[in-house]
């Protein structure tokens, strides 16, 4: 009879407590599971067997030829020769001018000269000579004593800086000059000749730890395009004895802080002159596939507990969502089907691959053809890494390079200083111009240096209380217009820089900033599209870090991010003032 208050459960009772049998779960007729089997054509055994070994072959092949700044198309050249991994790619294409001139006529480098000389001084003081030659030096090369006619346009921190040390410390960029051709300075006192080898040891050891810390950069052949704010070099590799096998890097449009592989593009219309010589050698590499694991997945084993914190049954992707249906498709049913090969590929050069053969648990060698290969069944793939031609007119991405990949010798994260210099770009639709906002200027201590914004106040109006009227409201210190132009009757429009005249008509502002190229009166056209309506913001700061020889390299390097906020100009023309 039932009842409210009792309830029939029906509970498993086991003959025995060993739970083995269940937990086996045998088959007790395995000669009909074999007949399905066969009719089912599960014995043809196509893909059954699992790769247990891979070998890779391929050429890795380092660039040997380096070329700043663009190419005209259809240039063949003889480019110089560099290390690839004698320095970080960073420095190389970001590096911007000369930290340490080789002139003293100006403040310019004043606190880096000082610390040079510094260096230099301890340097010859580690020799052993029979004397001391720092007073010779430094009365043959100490810092000059500037004229107050210099003094007045420097900061207050700078001026107090040159005359502390003016007279008084030996002056790196002197120095420097001096030893320009010529093994040991020129000093009013005799070199006793059992000094002078030391003394040229300790000029070659600061010659040398000088250029490694401050590369100089040839104005001609800078990567930093100052009109487009961007940097451009090309690398070239050769991949084989052929002619046609150098390949041609191009890094066109690069602007910001990560320099990877897909900085670079394919360059087929030039040719920087490899050798055979410098073919890169061949690569073989042995490795055992692992399976490919990822939350989600399909157990591999029968009685493994499967990952619960990706649930993919209880995605529910929208009817034109294709992509999130194939990711669930691939997961769920193919997910452990998939292996990886890591191939240990050398850092800093050019890879292009040869032939994969995977062997499997029979024993089958099976060659496995790249993407793209004109071999293999299927000319047309996906995959993730593909550098691109894009000179090719009927791709507006480019034309696809398959089978090539460029293993960047990148850092990790340089140390980097504070902005020493900054230029903030916008567009004044009310004033029909585009501004060039400098906002901060490097001062010879490498600080940056705020340049004011404060705009003058206006001349008294008449005390009449009638309006008073003004022709015009200049913009605020240190704006410099960006004027349109057309160069010539079939070309773009593009921006060229101006100057502003004081109300009072008494003198011209100019710019003041190395960002702004071309000198303080240079034209600079600016391409209409590089400054956008939100404001550009160009930045130039210091920044240093360690090789993997374990080298320290400084570099001064520019940064371009879009500006959170453009502030008015304020600029009007014919307005009356109540």
């Amino acid at each position: 009879m039932a009842s409210i208050t009792s309830y029939s459960r029906l509970e498993p009772d086991p003959l025995r407590p060993d739970v083995t049998v269940g937990a086996t779960a045998p088959v007790h007729d395995p000669l009909w599971l074999l007949a399905r089997q066969w009719q089912l054509g599960e014995f043809a055994g196509q893909d059954g067997g699992t790769p247990v070994v891979a070998r890779w072959r391929g050429v890795a092949a380092e660039p040997t030829r380096f070329v700043a700044g663009p190419i005209p198309p259809n240039t063949a050249m003889q480019a110089p020769t560099f290390a690839a991994l004698a320095a970080p790619l960073e420095t190389l294409i970001e590096k911007a001018g000369s930290p340490l001139p080789s002139a003293s006529a100006t403040l310019a480098g004043l606190r880096l000269g000082v610390d040079t000389g510094r260096l230099f001084l301890r340097l010859l003081a580690g020799q052993t000579v029979s004397r001391d030659y720092a007073p010779a030096l430094l009365r043959a090369f100490a810092v000059p004593l500037y004229g107050d006619d210099v003094l007045a346009d420097a900061d207050a921190a700078t001026a107090g800086y040159a005359r502390l040390h003016g007279g008084r410390s030996l002056d790196g960029r002197r120095l420097r000059a001096e030893l320009a051709g010529r093994p040991q300075p020129r000093i009013d006192e005799t070199v006793a000749p059992g000094d002078v080898a030391e003394l040229r040891a300790a000029c070659a050891d600061w010659l040398r730890l000088v250029a490694d810390l401050f590369d100089d950069v040839d104005s001609t052949a800078e990567c930093w395009q100052p009109a487009r704010f961007e940097h451009t070099a090309s690398m070239a590799a050769r991949l084989g004895d052929s002619p046609f096998d150098e390949t041609t890097l191009t890094a066109h449009r690069y602007d910001s802080d990560v320099l990877d592989w897909y900085e670079f593009d394919v360059n087929g219309e030039v040719n920087l002159g490899t050798k055979p010589s410098e073919a890169g050698p061949a690569v073989v590499r042995t490795v055992m596939p692992a399976p490919v694991t990822a939350p989600g997945l399909p157990a591999r084993r029968f009685w493994e507990f499967e990952d619960g914190n990706l649930n993919l049954a209880a995605l529910q992707p929208a009817e034109t969502d294709l992509a999130q249906v194939l990711l669930i498709e691939t997961l769920s049913g193919y997910g452990n089907d998939w292996f990886v090969i890591g191939v240990d590929l050398p850092v800093g050069a050019l890879v292009r691959t040869s032939s994969l053969v995977v062997t499997d648990t029979f024993g089958v060698r099976t060659l496995l053809r790249h993407v793209g290969d004109p071999n293999a069944t299927s000319a047309r793939g996906w995959s993730v890494f593909q550098h691109a031609m894009p000179f090719d007119a009927n791709e507006p991405e480019g034309a696809t390079i398959r089978n090539l990949l460029y293993v960047a010798p990148r850092l990790a994260k340089p140390l980097v200083g504070p902005v020493v210099e900054e230029v903030l770009l916008a567009r004044d639709e009310q004033a029909n111009l585009g501004w060039a906002i400098e906002q901060a200027i490097e001062s010879p201590l490498q600080t940056g240096l705020p340049l004011s914004s404060t705009r003058p106040p206006d001349p008294p109006g008449d005390p009449d209380p009638a309006p008073d009227y003004h022709l015009a409201q200049g913009p605020p210190p240190h704006w410099i217009p960006l004027i349109p132009v057309r160069p010539g009757p079939t070309e773009q429009v593009v921006l060229a820089r101006g100057s502003v005249l004081d109300i009072d008509g008494r003198r011209l502002v100019h710019s003041v900033t190395d960002l702004l190229g071309g000198g303080p009166d240079g034209a600079l056209l600016i391409p209409e599209e590089e400054v956008p309506t939100g404001g550009l913001l160009v930045q130039r700061s210091y920044q240093a870090a360690r090789w993997i020889d374990g080298t320290l390299h400084v570099w001064a390097a520019h940064r371009t991010k879009v500006s959170p906020t453009v502030p008015p100009s304020g600029v009007r023309y014919d307005y009356l003032i109540e």
